[in-house]
């Protein structure tokens, strides 16, 4: 009976939220009426608006092609379909309702839980707008996997699991990238100068790159299939420590002690074949003594 009470109160609480988000959504500053049309494919329906048609044909090719990719390294199936909605600009992304809050500059896009919906703007470059494409849909996959692809299927299967940030941005940035020189060069300083966060304490620009650098990690060390199999045992288990614990055969405090003496293995002997730059060039600017944290151009 408490069980019953309790998920009455959560749907409550839950409709009452989506109506103030309702609300909300409407006040936003919108510049322009959008006139919507949609594509299908096997899993998709794609949205688009008024000179929209050739990037909604783009971007539902590349979401199956990211799909067929996705399923299988996952080993997962999806139950239920994909809306997509497809916007020609960012100023376009902003004016949107689909999600209540304000959407800034550098966001490219996002995956809302309540209709498991991914939004995305068109920016200039088609292999940006494949690579948005392919990791919010790592999103929309592993919210059908985990959560049954809905706000209503968390609260009607009393669905706690609760997975951190660098594991949901680390895989859906691994998946749609692999391994990639910008994130080479950002993981490389952070070793070097040590300044590398534990795993349990990559957050914020950390949770991207860090995230991605540990699933690389575990393909270089125990294959691909791993990822595969931490995801199903997480599922299974209900638990994200338990099913770290049952596929690696340590817990996560190992795990991050394996990974971070990677980094080391990886990037230290650097220090060796690498000069300082003080070593070789004069140094313009002191943040430490000017208060400065952001340089853009010489002197």
């Amino acid at each position: 009976m408490k069980t019953k009470v309790f998920l009455f109160l959560l749907l409550v609480v839950a409709l009452v939220n989506s109506s103030l988000f309702a609300q909300f959504g409407k006040n936003k500053v919108q510049y322009k009426k959008f006139n919507y049309y949609f594509i299908q494919s096997k899993h998709f329906d794609v949205y688009f608006t008024d000179g929209g048609e050739r990037l909604a044909t783009f971007a539902i090719v590349a979401a199956e092609s990211a799909l067929t990719s996705i399923q299988k390294d996952f080993k997962y199936n999806i139950n239920n379909r994909i809306s997509m909605i497809i916007y020609n600009s960012h100023n376009d992304f902003q004016q949107t309702n689909v999600v209540s809050e304000y959407l800034e500059e550098g966001i490219g896009g996002v995956t809302e839980l309540f209709k498991n919906r991914v939004v995305l703007p068109f920016e200039g470059s088609y292999d940006q707008f494949r690579h948005v494409i392919h990791h919010e849909l790592v999103h929309a996959v592993m919210n059908d996997m985990f959560y049954g692809g809905s706000l209503q299927s968390i609260i009607s299967n009393n669905i706690t699991l609760n997975l951190p940030l660098w594991f949901m941005e680390g895989l859906a940035e691994y998946e749609s990238l692999g391994w990639d020189t910008h994130s080479d060069m950002f993981m490389r300083d952070a070793s070097i100068n040590q300044y590398l966060p534990n795993i349990n304490q990559l957050d914020g620009y950390f949770a991207y790159r860090g995230g991605q650098s540990v699933f690389w990690f575990i393909e270089r060390k125990y294959g691909k299939e791993k990822i595969g199999d931490l995801l199903n045992r997480i599922r299974g288990q209900g638990s994200f420590e338990g099913g770290i614990k049952s596929t690696f055969g340590f817990d996560l405090e190992e795990l991050n002690d394996k990974w971070k003496k990677d980094q080391k293995v990886l990037y230290w002997p650097d220090i060796e074949l690498r000069k300082e730059p003080n070593e070789f060039s004069k140094q313009l600017t002191d943040h430490t003594k000017d208060g400065g944290f952001y340089n853009t151009s010489p002197a």
